[in-house]
C-alpha cells in the first residue's frame, strides 16, 4: 500500500489550506517529506529507508538505572517513550485483588507454580509498599522502537540484534504485526499513541522504575558553543568550548598524545581551524612543518625560524613566564626587572647550547652578558618594563656582539675567557650565524602565526633544543603583550624540550602552562611519548605538564606509555584497552571531570584544507 507522507482523512468540511504561496514554507516540505510509504506486515519503506517498528511487550521484575541505554545506543535504533498517568486508589483495589489470587496459587499450587506465585506475590506488595508507604505514582509506560536501515538485510540484522540486547536486559520485544502504521505514529515526535499500540505495550512503573528508564545515560560533551570535533559512542556530536572556565573547568590549556601516526597532528589542525573561526588567535611552533598549509590557507604568517627570514634574536629582552608560587604570594612578578627575568631564560638557553660549560664559564658569561645591555643599550639591573617596552628590535644586541665582547676579553687574559670565545664563535660569525645574528623579525599582526623549526630537526640537539626555546619564548611574549585577546599557543612535538639536563625548559613550559589562563590565552601540547617526561630529573615538571590541562585527548598508545598513562590518570580497564587498540583519530577525550570515548570527524573541504602533513 502506497501512501503520500502522514495522510489523515479530512473532513471535507473543514477549508483546506493551501501548501503553496508565500509563507506556506512548501520548499521545505518537500525537502524534509519522504516520496511515498510503502507498509507491509512487519515493516515499511519511507522514501529510500528501511524501517520495522517494535514494541517492548515483556519486563523484569528488577531493572538497573538507565535500563534502557543499552537499547537506544544501538546503531539505527531510535526509542519513543510514552508515560500516562494512572489512578492510584483503582490500582491499589486491583493489586490487592492480585495479591489474594497469588497467596491462593501458593497453597494450592505444585512447586514450579508455587515459587513463580510467591516471586509474583513478593512483586506485588512491593509496588504496593511503594504506592502507599512511598507515596509514588505510578504510570502506564509504552515504549516503542523504531529500526531504520538502508537495505532490508541490515534491516533485519539490526532487529535480531535489538532483540537480543533486550532478551540480555530481561526484556522482550516484538515486530507491530500490520500495525506498522500506527507503530509510526508512536515512534514519531507527534506525542500520539494509538490505543493498539498501546495495548500492545503498556505496562504499570512506579516513578523510579520510570525515571531510571530514560537512556541519557551518554557522557557526551555537547557545550552549546565552542568547537565540534566529532562524535561519541553515541553518535551525538563533541562540542567542546575550551574558554568556558569554572567548577572542575580552571584552565583553556589542551593536551593531546599519541604514538606516530594516530592522527594527533590532524586532530590539531581541526582544533585550530574551528578556533580561528570562532575568532580566536593561532601560534603554532612547528617542528615538522604540518602546519604550513593550513596557515596558508588562512591567509596567516608563515615564519621559517630555522636561518630563513623569521629571525628571532634570543638577546632581546622580553616578558618571562615565571611561577606565582615560586614568586611569593603576591604573584607579581613584574616586582622583577626586565633584565633579571631574561638572564634567567638566557642560562637556560646556554645551557641547551653550550652543555659543556664549566660553572666559572657560565658565571663569567653572564658577566659579559651584563655588561653587553648596558654598554650598548643602557639597560641595567633597575631598568623598569616601562623603560624597555618600546626599544626597537634592531637596538638589542645580538649573538656577534657577544661573541666579539668575550674575544676581546679572551685578548686580555686568555685562560679566563678563551675557551668561552671559540664556544661561541659558531653562533656569532660561523654555522649558526644565521640564526641569531640579526635583530627579532619575527611579526605577530595575523592571526595565524607559524613558526617552524623543520630545517633544523636533523640538527644537533643542542641547537634545537636552543632554537626551540627560544622560539617558545618569544611565543610568550606574544601572548603577554596583549591579556585581553584570545590566542591559543600550540606547542608541536614537546619530547624535544624534555632534557634531563636541563629541566629549566620544561620549567618555563609548566609556569607557562599554569600562567596563560590569566592573558586570556590557552596552550595545547601535543606529544607523542609520555615517558619522555616522567625520568626522575624531570618528572615535577612533566608531570605537571600532563596533570595541569583542563582538556586531554589521549589517541592510541604504545605499550609503555600506556603503562604509565593508567597510572597516571587512573584509567579503567576499558579506558586502557581502548587506547591500546584504537585506530586513528579514536581515543578518550577527557574534559574536567568528563571522559568520552571520541571519534575525530572532518568534513572534506576542511581536510583539503589541511594539506597532507602529518597524515592529514
Amino acid at each position: 500500500m502506497i501512501i503520500p507522507f502522514l495522510k489523515k482523512k479530512r473532513d471535507n468540511s473543514v477549508k483546506k489550506r493551501p501548501l503553496s504561496g508565500p509563507g506556506s514554507g512548501s520548499g521545505l516540505l518537500n525537502v524534509l517529506t519522504p516520496m511515498a510509504f510503502d507498509f507491509r506486515q512487519r515493516q515499511f519503506t519511507m522514501g529510500d529507508m528501511f524501517c520495522r517498528v517494535m514494541v517492548i511487550t515483556g519486563y523484569p521484575s528488577r531493572v538497573e538505572p538507565a535500563w534502557l541505554s543499552r537499547i537506544v545506543k544501538l546503531p539505527g535504533v531510535f526509542a519513543s517513550i510514552h508515560v500516562t498517568p494512572t489512578d492510584p486508589l483503582n490500582l491499589i483495589n486491583k493489586i490487592n485483588v492480585s495479591i489474594g489470587e497469588f497467596a491462593g496459587r501458593i497453597d494450592t499450587g505444585k512447586a514450579l507454580y508455587r515459587m513463580r506465585a510467591e516471586k509474583a506475590l513478593e512483586d506485588a506488595e512491593t509496588l504496593l509498599k511503594k504506592i502507599d508507604q512511598e507515596q509514588q505514582n505510578v504510570f502506564y509506560v509504552t515504549v516503542v522502537i523504531l529500526v531504520l536501515a538502508h537495505d532490508e538485510d541490515t534491516l533485519n540484522r539490526r532487529s535480531r540484534r535489538l532483540e537480543s540486547a533486550l532478551a540480555a536486559s530481561g526484556m522482550r520485544g516484538r515486530a507491530l504485526i500490520f500495525r506498522q502504521e500506527d507503530g509510526l505514529l508512536a515512534a514519531g515526535p507527534w506525542s500520539v499513541l494509538p490505543e493498539k499500540v498501546s495495548r500492545a505495550g503498556k505496562r504499570n512503573m512506579p516513578s523510579e522504575t520510570v525515571a531510571a528508564a530514560f537512556p541519557f545515560a551518554s557522557g557526551g560533551i555537547k557545550d552549546g558553543s565552542g568547537v565540534v570535533l566529532g562524535r561519541d559512542d553515541s553518535g551525538g556530536i563533541v562540542q567542546l568550548d575550551v574558554w568556558k572556565r569554572g567548577g572542575d573547568r580552571p584552565n583553556s590549556n589542551l593536551l593531546v598524545l599519541g604514538k606516530p601516526g594516530v592522527g594527533k597532528s590532524f586532530t590539531v589542525k581541526l582544533f585550530l581551524y574551528l578556533e580561528w573561526i570562532l575568532g580566536s588567535k593561532i601560534i603554532m611552533i612547528d617542528p615538522e612543518r604540518e602546519y604550513m598549509d593550513l596557515c596558508r590557507g588562512l591567509g596567516g604568517s608563515w615564519v621559517d625560524c630555522a636561518g630563513g627570514k623569521g629571525m628571532i634574536n634570543p638577546l632581546q629582552v622580553r616578558l618571562y613566564p615565571v611561577d606565582e608560587d615560586d614568586a611569593g604570594k603576591s604573584g607579581d612578578r613584574r616586582s622583577l626587572g626586565p633584565l633579571f627575568l631574561h638572564v634567567q631564560f638566557l642560562r637556560t638557553f646556554f645551557n641547551l647550547y653550550l652543555r659543556d660549560l664549566s660553572d666559572i664559564e657560565k658565571a663569567i658569561l653572564e658577566d659579559a652578558l651584563v655588561e653587553l645591555y648596558s654598554d650598548s643599550i643602557g639597560v641595567t639591573w633597575e631598568t623598569d618594563f616601562q623603560a624597555i617596552k618600546h626599544v626597537p628590535a634592531e637596538n638589542w644586541p645580538n649573538m656577534r656582539n657577544l661573541y666579539e665582547l668575550v674575544s676581546k676579553k679572551a685578548e686580555k687574559d686568555p685562560d679566563l675567557w678563551r675557551r668561552l670565545a671559540i664556544l661561541l664563535k659558531r653562533s656569532g660569525v660561523g654555522s649558526d650565524a644565521a640564526l641569531w645574528v640579526g635583530p627579532t623579525t619575527v611579526h605577530a599582526n595575523s592571526d595565524v602565526i607559524d613558526l617552524d623549526i623543520f630545517n633544523l630537526m636533523n640538527a644537533d640537539n643542542s641547537v634545537k633544543r636552543a632554537q626551540y626555546f627560544n622560539v617558545l619564548s618569544y611565543a610568550w611574549h606574544i601572548i603577554e603583550t596583549d591579556r585581553l585577546e584570545k590566542i591559543f599557543l600550540g606547542v608541536d612535538e614537546a619530547y624535544i624540550l624534555a632534557d634531563p639536563q636541563n629541566p629549566q625548559t620544561l620549567e618555563f613550559l609548566r609556569n607557562a602552562n599554569k600562567r596563560i589562563r590569566k592573558y586570556m590565552g590557552g596552550l595545547g601540547v601535543i606529544t607523542q611519548n609520555v615517558v619522555d617526561f616522567l625520568s626522575p630529573e624531570i618528572e615535577r615538571y612533566g608531570q605537571a605538564l600532563l596533570n595541569n590541562p583542563t582538556y586531554k585527548l589521549l589517541l592510541g598508545q604504545g605499550e609503555k606509555d600506556l603503562e604509565a598513562l593508567a597510572r597516571l590518570m587512573k584509567l579503567s580497564e576499558a579506558e586502557s584497552d581502548l587506547l591500546a587498540t584504537a585506530e586513528r583519530g579514536e581515543g578518550l577525550l577527557v574534559a574536567g571531570n568528563q571522559r568520552i570515548r571520541m571519534n575525530v570527524e572532518a568534513s572534506a573541504h576542511e581536510i583539503a584544507l589541511f594539506g597532507s602533513a602529518g597524515g592529514a
